[in-house]
């Protein structure tokens, strides 16, 4: 992730460790540029700011970072791209983007997998360190799991049950093969957009159904362009922190410690909090007139079948049955 030395001598091109200090000394430093599709201002661009702060208190601010939130450098994919030929350092992405450096990793959104934060903790607790392996395995280093809420459907009409998809324009994030496979079961033709470019298809109508999370909804405003919101949740929305390992290995040593233990750190902390800032949104949006709509036995039931039937396409093409079964068994009862 970073500058090389602007060296004169022999000795200027080393990187020094000053006796009795942690830090390694490297002239020039540079930035740690660290793109997201979370909305600028968000809690998490807060956290990078006190992250930044503490790299450059600790390398007499030869180091920072600098946050690229709300897309602005692109979709997910974009960014990945950019990652691996240098133009950008590090990213925070979904379980959607992680899948694309790691495939199988789309097994965590698989519907009827993971349906409780319960589940969630005990999958992450049991299998954090599998994971960041097989990452490694891929040349990334998988620095820290987030959160984001419960996936929720929003709509301008109301879903009554998951084959209501049908009948409607949902958005499809052409990267998510669990997406695909979701409409695909229930007969709906999903809307290809980037996740930049929703609010502007909300807005037209190109697209009248969205899956997302009640802290997205509203940092990316998509709930000010419908007027439904399902009461019942799909599954919860999973980031992780990913950087190339070439960009790893060329930051400070001191400079990865701080960075891989405040990012870390944020997210054990957060995460109670984002848990309750989430419950929180769809209440307040429910106040500002978003109906909620929450599904019946039937509907329950046709969502559990549907899910059986996408874990089973996806189980050989997307993950092994035996990850499948291995998550499943750790998740437990919800």
């Amino acid at each position: 992730m970073m500058r090389k030395l602007l060296a004169t001598s022999l000795l200027a091109a080393t990187a020094l460790v000053v006796p009795g200090s942690t830090h390694v000394a490297e002239a020039g430093g540079g930035k740690i540029k660290i793109a997201t599709l979370a909305p600028r201002g968000s809690d998490l661009e807060k956290n990078f700011k006190k992250i930044s702060k503490k790299i450059k208190d600790a390398t007499g601010g030869a180091w920072s970072i600098k946050f690229y939130p709300s897309g602005v450098a692109g979709d997910e994919k974009d960014v990945i791209r950019k990652m691996r030929v240098g133009q950008m350092d590090a990213s925070i992405i979904t379980t959607t983007g992680l899948s694309q450096i790691v495939r199988e990793v789309a097994v965590l959104d698989a519907p009827g997998v993971i349906n409780s934060y319960k589940q969630l903790d005990r999958v992450k607790k049991t299998m954090s360190a599998e994971w960041e392996k097989t990452f490694a395995a891929k040349g990334f280093n998988l620095i820290a799991w987030g959160e984001g809420g419960e996936y929720r459907l929003f709509s301008k009409k109301p879903i009554k049950s998951i084959t209501s998809l049908k009948g409607m324009r949902p958005w499809l994030w052409p990267e998510s093969q669990v997406m695909k496979e979701v409409y695909r079961s229930v007969g709906a033709t999903g809307i290809p957009l980037g996740v930049p470019e929703v609010y502007g298809a909300l807005q037209t109508n190109m697209v009248d159904a969205v899956y997302a999370t009640g802290i997205a909804a509203v940092g990316l405003q998509w709930w000010s362009k419908v007027s439904y919101v399902t009461e019942d949740t799909t599954g919860v929305l999973l980031f992780g922190m990913v950087m190339t390992d070439k960009r790893w290995q060329a930051l400070p040593a001191d400079v990865r410690t701080i960075l891989a233990d405040e990012a870390q750190k944020g997210a054990r902390s957060d995460i109670k909090g984002i848990r309750k800032t989430d419950r929180r949104s769809i209440k307040k949006l429910i106040k500002r007139g978003i109906k909620s709509t929450k599904w019946d036995a039937g509907a329950l039931a046709a969502y559990d079948k549907m899910s059986a039937q996408v874990r089973k396409r996806l189980t050989g093409r997307i993950y092994p049955k035996a990850l499948l079964d291995k998550v499943q068994k750790v998740a437990g009862k919800p």
